[in-house]
């Protein structure tokens, strides 16, 4: 990551949000907080009549399924946050935010308070970009590198209530985590979260990329020819295991689960099936 932009992921995610499958908005704001050049090819559609819908396919097919995968990914992840909202949850802990824009897409996030955690080069660039447009609800943003330093303690300085349920959003970061990193944060965030507080991440299966030896040989060589090496992962009973005795899984699916949860018109690509999304409820 450079000194002066976020990670080569984020942009990747955001751009996807942007784009869409569809003419319904997924995010509005992505092609805002993207690069220009790049907000604008994500936003092309809107522009181009009745060429948009051919040109948005056109891109659906030429990421391989990562457009498909990240929207899915979301859309899932905001049917959870809106339900534990509507619980009565009143804080969201996003780690990892990146370019996320929930706190100003999402109506149901205007009673609760939005905490971002992520690297402080990611949290400049975004708030730059950002400008003068203030969310519906109150975002404070906390600066951290996963791979050295404890969220917790920045958590708490910036009015983290741990007495309070919350919701912790980390969506498609642990990959890119050693595992101890993984164990670490999960710890921190266990720690933190009072009784009947929720948790959505996303996580890599060990051994599943597609394509067979080639694909788990040229998958992660591509990640670290790019400068973000995969680094973490876990299968379904090692999560459970990790969070366990304090978090119960009631949710684990990959993204075929995720288009049955939302009924969304993406389709579940074959490449990034590798990648699931659990749903962790903390016990008293």
């Amino acid at each position: 990551m450079r000194s002066d932009s976020p990670s080569g992921t984020s942009l990747l995610v955001s751009f996807a949000r942007g784009l869409g499958v569809d003419d319904r908005p997924l995010d509005s704001l992505a092609a805002e907080l993207l690069p220009p050049w790049l907000g604008r090819l994500a936003s092309a559609p809107r522009h181009l009549g009745l060429a948009g819908p051919f040109y948005r396919n056109a891109l659906r097919a030429s990421s391989f399924g990562l457009v498909d995968h990240a929207v899915l990914r979301t859309q899932a992840i905001d049917a959870h946050l809106v339900s534990a909202l509507r619980s009565g949850i009143e804080q969201v802990v996003i780690l990892g935010a990146g370019l996320d824009a929930r706190a100003w897409r999402l109506p149901a996030v205007e009673t609760a308070t939005v905490f971002e955690v992520d690297h402080p080069a990611t949290q400049r660039y975004k708030r730059k970009r950002i400008g003068t447009r203030v969310a519906p609800t109150d975002v404070r943003y906390v600066p951290v590198d996963f791979e050295t330093e404890q969220f917790s303690s920045g958590l708490e300085r910036a009015g983290f209530r741990m007495g309070d349920p919350s919701v912790w959003i980390w969506e498609g970061v642990t990959m890119y985590l050693r595992r101890q990193a993984i164990e670490q944060a999960l710890e921190q965030l266990t720690r933190l979260s009072a009784s009947g507080s929720q948790l959505a991440v996303s996580y890599l299966v060990p051994n599943s990329l597609p394509f067979g030896p080639i694909g788990r040989l040229a998958i992660p060589a591509m990640f670290k020819a790019a400068g973000e090496p995969l680094k973490g992962a876990l299968d379904s009973r090692e999560l459970a295991a990790t969070i366990a005795p304090s978090w119960d899984v009631v949710y684990d699916e990959d993204s075929r689960g995720w288009q049955e949860l939302t009924g969304s018109p993406a389709r579940p690509p074959r490449t990034f099936r590798s990648e699931r999304l659990a749903i962790a409820k903390r016990r008293a």
